[in-house]
């Protein structure tokens, strides 16, 4: 697979510098039969990410040089000592009507085929399913669990980044450990028995993304910014937790005990089920989305419920009023963060920077009146944040300008 790969990008180089020749040109055309290949095709020679790429090659260049020009001064070295420290200073160059001066940018171009093709290395792409069917598979990149807090009782707090895997800390004398997939808190086998009302919280910063095995061997992915609580053992009548922000669960069946979650203005109960709840303040509207199982949507009030059925969404809305959705795409769109996508459908320009803001680390600031047209695409969490801000920049009339870790977003003069 990876000699297929290395060829597609010798091709794609030669393709973007007009350099193929007869015989290039019918391999790749066999090669292209293939729908990975046309995927990795398609990417390596996609002008908006070769435009944002190098932009980050150069940005990245500035910052290397503004820190060595401190270090040289600082230790009072020559330009020959930087010079064998720090061999390259390459220059870029940019796209002239969508063509390629060829001599002038083989180092970006070769530069861009080399990053993408070590970003995407494990992302061998796997056709989804319906929802339909038992599980839907995605892509097989999934973030890496970090920017994550394991809050016990009494406040104390476990940073999990620092923590080494293993025993990190104990739930009701009880070992909670880590490992590289996640925190696994204890199976509690005392249900029936009165057990300590102590709750954990395990949460997760902006860029961040956590998977956690519950008591009762359910397992929740937490995406940035989110968190969870629960008792750190299920009572023999239910098993109760709540979530703010995005979560994916996938509920162990349990006939004796049913599963709650509790999320602002909704409850929902769940049966041996895989679904996606979505929950941030900032978007005042919640999303229930049901891959597999069953699942009851209530509103707080109790005044409207909603029986999910796979591939269906329930959606409280700014109006707080509950509606149903159906449809795979919907699912697909509202799961595609936890395979490390993001996905975007008829999104406005807010909801976007809404999502880039929280998995970038990011803030913004909105300046003047901005158009409400909505965008469809489909990116990477790897991918370099100014690729998706170009994106929208080309095709939403906005300027976006980014100092630190502020996006400032205007309409263009």
């Amino acid at each position: 697979m990876a000699t297929t790969k290395t060829r597609i990008a010798e091709l794609a180089f030669r393709h973007l510098t007009d350099d193929l020749s007869k015989n290039d040109q019918l391999e790749l055309d066999q090669l292209l039969q293939d729908p990975t290949n046309q995927k990795l095709f398609q990417a390596l020679t996609d002008r908006r990410r070769i435009m944002a790429a190098v932009k980050g090659m150069q940005n990245a260049e500035a910052q290397v040089d503004a820190s060595w020009q401190k270090i040289e001064a600082a230790h009072h070295l020559r330009d020959r000592n930087k010079e064998a420290a720090y061999p390259l200073h390459n220059k870029y160059t940019v796209w002239r009507k969508y063509r390629v001066a060829a001599a002038a940018v083989v180092f970006p171009l070769a530069g861009f085929v080399a990053w993408y093709l070590w970003q995407h290395r494990e992302q061998d792409v796997v056709p989804p399913v319906t929802p339909a069917a038992s599980t839907i598979q995605y892509a097989s990149y999934t973030p890496k669990p970090v920017k994550a807090y394991w809050k016990r009782a009494a406040n104390l707090v476990v940073s999990l980044d620092e923590q080494p895997n293993g025993v990190v800390g104990y739930s009701d004398g009880m070992p909670v450990t880590k490992s590289d997939s996640g925190l696994a808190f204890p199976v509690a086998r005392r249900s029936d028995l009165p057990l300590p009302d102590t709750v954990q919280t395990v949460l997760t910063l902006k860029g961040g993304f956590y998977p956690v095995w519950l008591p009762d061997g359910s397992r929740v992915w937490l995406n940035s910014a989110s968190s969870v609580f629960f008792a750190s053992a299920f009572d023999g009548s239910k098993r109760l937790v709540s979530v703010t922000g995005e979560a994916y669960f996938d509920v162990v069946k349990d006939g004796k005990r049913p599963f709650y979650v509790l999320t602002p203005g909704l409850k929902l109960e769940v049966h041996g089920t895989k679904f996606n709840i979505q929950a941030y303040a900032e978007d005042s509207i919640v999303r229930t989305s049901l891959v597999e199982g069953k699942v009851t949507v209530t509103k707080m009030d109790d005044k409207q419920s909603i029986t999910l059925k796979p591939g269906e969404q329930a959606v409280l809305t700014k109006k707080k009023k509950l509606e149903k959705i159906t449809g795979s795409a919907s699912i697909n769109k509202a799961t595609a963060w936890k395979s490390g996508k993001f996905v975007f459908e008829n999104d406005d320009v807010k909801s976007i920077i809404d999502q880039l803001c929280r998995w970038y680390d990011l803030e913004v600031e909105y300046k003047g009146t901005i158009p409400t047209k909505t965008f469809n695409g489909e990116f990477y969490h790897s991918d370099p944040v100014e690729m998706i801000l170009g994106y929208l920049h080309d095709r939403s009339g906005i300027k976006f300008t980014r100092e630190g870790k502020k996006i400032i977003i205007q309409p263009l003069p």
